[in-house]
């Protein structure tokens, strides 16, 4: 869902904040990488939201919480605590880098249960 290319003012920043510490322009930034960036600050947001430390009033106030990350807007939904992402497939190119051919029209609702497809019912039952 991540990749270096996303031409956007948010993650132009993090790919350059990332090249100058790493002082490596050619060393890519990669999908696990903005993952963990954004896992810290979605905790740090819903840490604010729950004016608390405490684990189960930080569960508590998850539903909502968002972050503008590199990838695009993701918001943590509270009934289950995955969160919504933009879908993107890519292509790689010969420079190694990913390129989107094709992304959502926005964040999916995360469905980790797989409510929402007849074909799974009585799966995870």
């Amino acid at each position: 869902n991540y990749y270096q290319t996303i031409d956007t003012p948010v993650n132009n920043a993090f790919v350059k904040a990332y090249k100058d510490f790493v002082k490596d322009p050619k060393k890519p930034t990669s999908d696990p990488m903005e993952a963990a960036y954004v896992s810290v600050y979605l905790w740090k947001n819903t840490v604010e939201k729950a004016k608390s430390f405490d684990v189960a009033a930080i569960q508590e106030n998850a539903d909502g919480v968002s972050f503008d990350a590199p990838e695009g807007k993701v918001t943590i939904d509270g009934e289950n605590h995955h969160i919504t992402k933009t879908a993107r497939i890519g292509e790689i190119r010969p420079d190694g880098l990913i390129y989107t051919i094709w992304e959502s029209k926005g964040p999916i609702d995360p469905d980790p249960y797989l409510k929402s497809y007849p074909w799974a019912a009585g799966l995870s039952g």
